[in-house]
C-alpha cells in the first residue's frame, strides 16, 4: 500500500565539503569539481549526487566522494540539512551535507587528479554552485568550534609535533595568525 502517494516526490542529495591540511603547505584546502554536467557545467562544485533509493545517508556520502574523487575511507560527519525551494536551479533538491578534514599526502593526490578533482586554497575559494558557499562556511564555522572543544587535528600531525606545527594547523583551520 502506498500511505505517500498524494504527497510531492523530492530528490534528496548528499554534499561532502572535505577539508584537507598539507603540513608541508601550512594552508588548510577545500576539495572541488568542476561541474562536467548541467545545471552549472563548468563551474565549481562540492562533491555530490542524489541518493539512491536503497542506500543510507552516510553509504550514499561514502560512495559519491569515491566515484568523484577515487578516495576510500574518509571519515565524514554530518554537517546540516539545506532545503531552501530555490537552492538548485535543477529542481526541488533537499541535500544533506557532510564535512570532513583529512591529511591530503596520506591521499592518493594523482588519483583525485585522474577523477577531475582539485585542492584549492579557502582563501582562494572561487565562487561555488548553488548554496555551496554557504556549506562551507557553515562547515568552517563547525570545524572551528570543534578546535576550540576537542583535540581535533592531532591525527593530520605526525606522532609526535611540535608546538609551531599545531600552531600552523589551528592557524590554517581559523585562517588567522597566532
Amino acid at each position: 500500500m502506498n500511505y505517500y502517494s498524494n504527497h510531492p516526490k523530492l530528490l534528496v542529495a548528499v554534499d561532502s565539503i572535505i577539508f584537507g591540511f598539507n603540513e608541508n603547505e601550512h594552508d588548510l584546502k577545500l576539495l572541488l569539481l568542476k561541474r562536467n554536467f548541467q545545471p552549472e557545467e563548468g563551474n565549481w562544485s562540492l562533491m555530490g549526487g542524489f541518493v539512491s533509493t536503497d542506500e543510507n545517508l552516510d553509504d550514499a556520502a561514502k560512495r559519491i566522494v569515491k566515484q568523484l574523487t577515487g578516495l576510500n575511507d574518509v571519515y565524514m560527519e554530518q554537517l546540516y540539512t539545506f532545503g531552501d525551494i530555490n537552492r538548485d536551479s535543477g529542481g526541488r533538491i533537499i541535500s544533506v551535507a557532510y564535512f570532513s578534514l583529512i591529511k591530503i599526502n596520506e591521499h592518493d593526490s594523482k588519483l583525485v587528479k585522474e577523477h577531475g578533482a582539485s585542492w584549492v586554497s579557502l582563501s582562494q575559494l572561487p565562487t561555488l554552485v548553488f548554496d555551496h558557499n554557504e556549506m562551507v562556511k557553515k562547515a568552517l564555522r563547525k570545524l572551528r568550534i570543534r578546535a576550540r572543544t576537542q583535540p581535533i587535528g592531532f591525527e593530520l600531525l605526525p606522532e609526535k609535533f611540535t608546538i609551531p606545527q599545531i600552531q600552523r594547523l589551528y592557524e590554517a583551520i581559523y585562517q588567522f595568525p597566532f
